[in-house]
């Protein structure tokens, strides 16, 4: 038999903590590969150069080589294929990564113009059981939608399913036991555009044993779509894969949860942990004050009744774009901010490192883009709660958009479609004038219409800023001395 184990989106969690709370925590990647049995083939499916406050530190400070990197190589990594985020920061960083990792570079869709990243389109691993296994890495092809175009010069992203066809192809030639894809993207149902983010249900028609997927942060239990067993290991390294591929051509897969309490294995020991303390004391300096604290209660109480957080963050975005309109979206975890704002307060309160595009809509756009954030609500005899259209498959509270710079109101008792009953732009009704033009200021990711706001995709493109939220945000503390409470927005939920 042959072990693989397999993690994705770690997003350089290295070490057993979330950077918010003291305790150890069953998280990160030496943790988890502390778990990883002796001998087997070690994966992973992308996303290290962006989230975590270490390589935010590691980046603004220049620091080589990355941690994460000494991580995965101490585990005995043998496949990488990266992901969205891993472009982030232009070429040269994406090579200082990958060669310094001892693993091979999979992605079969990525076309190394430069020639100096040593990508492979699929590799070949022969196990000491006798067992022959192929491995074929694709990335998701939204690469193209979401990167900087400065930011992929010397690289090219092709179509991820035909690349991944062709390699199993190839790859088959060479007559392998099992085969296994390996995809930075997901599942979902959404076939608009002539580009799409998650692919997984066409991949897993290709003919591949295994399909290992990333990029959407879920855990999806092993299951099988079409000829692939498939599933999801979700981020921050809290779970992993394990696979067994036997003799007889059967396949064994689970999720295992890390348990950040045991003791590491010794190569993870003997790691120089200087630039995590170093990380750590930067996250508990002051930057900043608030006169009060900007709250994100819970998810349902902030969404009913407004959150001061995001109507904070919806007044920077403004105050910085110059736009009518902002839209801001809170994460998964509440997270509340203030009085004192250390800088690991307020990464924790913002933790992704997205940039702004100010777009040129309509009215009619507007209202369509908000009428998904009104779907986040369903009525339940008299009461309201979270749909499950933002619960199911996963958690997806960061698709729900709060408004600034307008007053709206939303009526979950009628039918979804038609649950913006109030939309006002100063003394403009922009529902009685639905070809009134605006300018709205929303994040890259939000921009590209991720998240069921495909409308956003048809919008005229104005301004792209280069300067992330994050770094907006922790300028903004160390300019102004007395930060107030922003006035409440105007709007109201009807059930």
């Amino acid at each position: 038999m042959a072990e693989l184990f397999f993690t994705s989106d770690t997003h350089s969690y290295v070490f057993p903590t979330d950077y918010i709370s003291d305790e150890k925590r069953n998280m990160g990647y030496i943790a988890a590969a502390s778990q990883f049995a002796d001998g087997a083939i070690i994966a992973d499916g992308g996303d290290v150069l962006q989230g975590s406050p270490l390589i935010r530190y590691e980046l603004e400070k220049g620091i080589r080589p990355f941690t994460a990197a000494e991580a995965f190589n101490r585990a005995g990594l043998s496949i990488y294929t990266p992901g969205n985020h891993d472009f982030n920061f232009g070429y040269d960083t994406l090579r200082d990564f990958l060669t310094s990792l001892e693993a091979d570079t999979v992605a079969a869709n990525l076309i190394d113009e430069r020639g100096e990243l040593d990508v492979r389109r699929f590799v070949i691993k022969d196990t000491s059981d006798g067992l022959r296994l192929l491995f074929v890495g694709v990335i998701t092809d939204y690469v193209n939608i979401w990167e900087k175009k400065e930011n992929l010069e010397g690289l090219k992203i092709i179509d991820s399913v035909r690349a991944a066809k062709e390699a199993l192809e190839e790859g088959r030639k060479f007559s392998p036991d099992f085969t296994v894809c390996i995809y930075h993207g997901g599942f979902d149902d959404d076939e608009s555009g002539e580009i799409r983010e998650n692919r997984g249900m066409e991949l897993a028609e290709l003919g591949f044993d295994v399909l290992l997927t990333a990029h959407q942060h879920a855990i999806i239990e092993p299951k099988r779509i079409g000829t692939a067993i498939t599933l999801q290991t979700g981020s921050k390294a809290m779970h992993y894969a394990r696979l067994v591929f036997k003799h007889d051509r059967s396949i064994e897969a689970e999720i295992l949860a890390t348990d950040g309490s045991l003791p590491l294995k010794k190569c993870f020991q003997a790691m120089d942990d200087t630039v995590e303390k170093q990380v750590l004391l930067s996250l508990k300096e002051p930057i900043g004050r608030i006169n009060g604290v900007l709250l994100d209660s819970s998810k349902l109480e902030s969404a009913v009744h407004g959150s001061s957080l995001a109507d904070f963050f919806g007044d920077i975005q403004l105050g910085f774009s110059g736009a009518d309109v902002s839209a801001v979206s809170l994460f998964n975890d509440p997270v509340s901010l203030g009085p004192v704002v250390t800088l690991g307060s307020l990464l924790a309160s913002y933790p992704f490192a997205n940039t702004l595009l100010k777009l040129r809509l309509t009215g009619a756009m507007l209202k369509e883009a908000m009428e998904r954030s009104a779907s986040y609500f369903d009525e339940e005899d008299g009461n309201v709660r979270i749909s499950d259209r933002f619960t199911i498959p996963k958690e997806e509270h960061y698709n729900y958009d709060f408004y600034r710079g307008i007053s709206y109101a939303f009526d979950i008792r009628k039918p979804l479609g038609q649950r913006v009953v109030h939309l006002m732009l100063g003394d403009t009704d922009l529902l009685e004038n639905p070809e009134k033009k605006l300018t709205i200021v929303l994040n890259s990711y939000r921009a590209t219409g991720t998240g069921g706001y495909g409308v956003y995709r048809k919008a005229e493109v104005l301004e792209r800023y280069s300067q992330d939220v994050q770094d907006l945000l922790i300028g903004y503390f160390k300019k102004e001395d007395d930060i107030k409470i922003p006035e409440k927005t105007g709007f109201a939920l009807i059930y």
